[in-house]
């Protein structure tokens, strides 16, 4: 307990330093903010497009809407991208600095993903909020303050899901020379899986039961169709259930190869 307690306060710290430091490149969270809804809106007018000369889709104009409004929002907020990061310092045995220090390495890792996505918020909400008065009219807003509530509920856990996927292949580095190709191939099979290209619903019929099940869905998909969808309550509780299920199973599995990791470590000055 004093250890999660110490952590936190770490962790505390080390982001309100990071934001002090981020807050340098103000111009550059706005660029790259613009470029992350850009697509989604683009996918945004291409379906409506087609909806409107009669195409003919399992989902409506306003579910298509809300999706790809929302889209960009959730994307940043589940985002990670340390992957590559650990791993190099791994490889380069940068490693070896932090095993002296008070917090670990991923602390520092938690501190710079918790400042980026702070400052990124400031640039990304007022672009959301304009897209979303422009297609208000268009869109599913559901009334009750609870599935609000699931929504953020699931954007922590696909946020943690994400995170602790980029552990698992990064901590690869322990026993391989490079892990940039798992790493640039998790990136593209998370793109399509994810439902961050094309929404999930618009998939074959013939390949609903493995993209509704396999975990990429619960990392930006299924917050999304909290809002967007039409998931009945039972439907819900069930993905909240099954993405909890993964959180902890690649938690502890992520914790696992991570200690087998720092055992097989050696470096220069390690």
């Amino acid at each position: 307990m004093n250890t999660v307690v110490r952590n936190l306060r770490v962790v505390r710290r080390m982001t309100a330093a990071e934001i002090a430091q981020q807050s340098v490149y103000r111009g550059a969270w706005i660029i790259f903010m613009l470029a992350n809804i850009c697509m989604p809106i683009i996918s945004l007018l291409i379906w409506r497009t087609a909806l409107a000369n009669g195409a003919q889709l399992p989902v409506d104009e306003r579910y298509i809407t809300t999706y790809f409004v929302l889209l960009g929002f959730v994307t940043m907020a589940t985002s990670s991208w340390m992957a590559a990061f650990l791993a190099n310092d791994i490889r380069l045995g940068k490693l070896s600095s932090w095993m002296v220090r008070p917090a670990s390495l991923l602390v520092g890792f938690v501190a710079n993903n918790l400042s980026e996505k702070f400052l990124k918020l400031f640039a990304l909400v007022p672009m959301i909020g304009i897209v979303w008065w422009i297609f208000r009219d268009s869109m599913n807003i559901p009334g009750g303050v609870g599935r609000w509530v699931l929504f953020a509920i699931s954007i922590v856990l696909g946020a943690v899901l994400v995170f602790t996927i980029d552990i698992l292949i990064a901590a690869l580095a322990f026993w391989m020379d490079d892990v940039g190709a798992l790493v640039q191939a998790r990136v593209i099979i998370a793109s399509v899986l994810s439902g961050a290209v094309v929404p999930l619903a618009l998939m074959p019929s013939w390949s609903r039961g493995f993209v509704d099940h396999q975990p990429f869905r619960y990392t930006v998909s299924f917050p999304v169709e909290i809002v967007a969808g039409q998931l009945t309550g039972r439907e819900l509780l069930a993905g909240l259930a099954i993405q909890l299920g993964y959180v902890i199973v690649l938690g502890v599995l992520a914790r696992l190869v991570w200690a087998a990791g720092i055992r097989a470590y050696s470096a220069v000055g390690a």
